[in-house]
């Protein structure tokens, strides 16, 4: 499968213009790539990825490829015993939901979905945070004919980590004024940089940018204090920074798959 991802980089899932009248020459890495016959070498390479979640999906939704760390996720055996299923089989129903939502923006338009940030309850309860990456599958002619997923656990990083790259202070900041105006610009003044060189170690540390760590730090408060609290939505986003309960709504359907009264409503029927 692998091999035939050299197509990802077509626009929107079509042929190159032109490419039914006049034949296209190869450079040599495309002519290298073509001589690759190793249909599952994403499988294999993946394998050996512990905290990245890899999978393959046709167009009717169904996976054709998963590696053992999606399996482990769920509780499965076997990567084996996914191929055929879909998100409906193997995902609580808002989770399945919102994955098809996602599928359905990438099968449709070709468009990828890059760097998603999600809050997932894991099987034991906790909350975890990934990164999502979507990207279509094309055939030879240019037709979607499915698509590729990988999901990466952003671990917390070690205390030492933070303060070797400078950037204890920051994340103690921000997380004691969720409910203030936190920009990355002014983050990076605070710790003596400029924004791009914030942006950099941020990424290096936790795979996200200033901002991103930003929203999944207020996103996750909120996760926490409609599990934990019987505080009202609209004084739960202010509390986080969101001056618009609607904005709030919308980036915390985004990252978690439902709307804060919905999560609250089922985390309260977990055990």
């Amino acid at each position: 499968m692998c091999s035939r991802l050299r197509d990802l980089d077509k626009p929107h899932g079509q042929a190159d213009a032109g490419a039914s009248t006049r034949p296209r020459k190869l450079n040599d890495h495309q002519t290298f790539l073509r001589r690759i016959a190793a249909p599952h070498l994403c499988e294999r390479l993946f394998a050996a990825l512990p905290d990245v979640v890899f999978c393959i999906k046709d167009r009717q939704r169904r996976y054709r490829a998963a590696n053992p760390a999606f399996a482990e996720r769920r509780g499965i055996t076997s990567p084996a015993a996914i191929l055929g299923r879909t998100a409906d089989d193997l995902f609580p129903p808002h989770l399945a939901a919102a994955y098809r939502e996602q599928d359905d923006q990438v099968l449709l338009t070709g468009k990828a979905l890059v760097d998603r940030l999600e809050l997932v309850t894991n099987r034991d309860g906790s909350l975890g945070w990934y990164l999502a990456t979507k990207l279509p599958l094309h055939d030879a002619a240019g037709n979607i004919i499915g698509l590729a997923s990988i999901s990466r656990d952003l671990r917390s990083p070690r205390d030492e980590d933070l303060e070797f790259a400078g950037l204890a202070k920051i994340v103690s900041h921000i997380q004691q004024h969720l409910d203030a105006r936190l920009e990355p610009a002014a983050l990076a003044r605070l710790a003596g940089l400029s924004a791009p060189q914030l942006d950099r170690r941020m990424r290096r540390t936790f795979r996200l940018s200033t901002a991103q760590f930003i929203r999944k730090a207020r996103i996750g408060h909120a996760a926490e204090l409609l599990t934990h609290s019987d505080t009202a939505v609209a004084e739960i986003a202010l509390c986080c920074g969101y001056a618009e309960q609607s904005s709030f709504t919308r980036q915390f359907r985004n990252a978690v798959g439902m709307p804060p009264a919905a999560y609250r409503a089922a985390s309260t029927r977990q055990p």
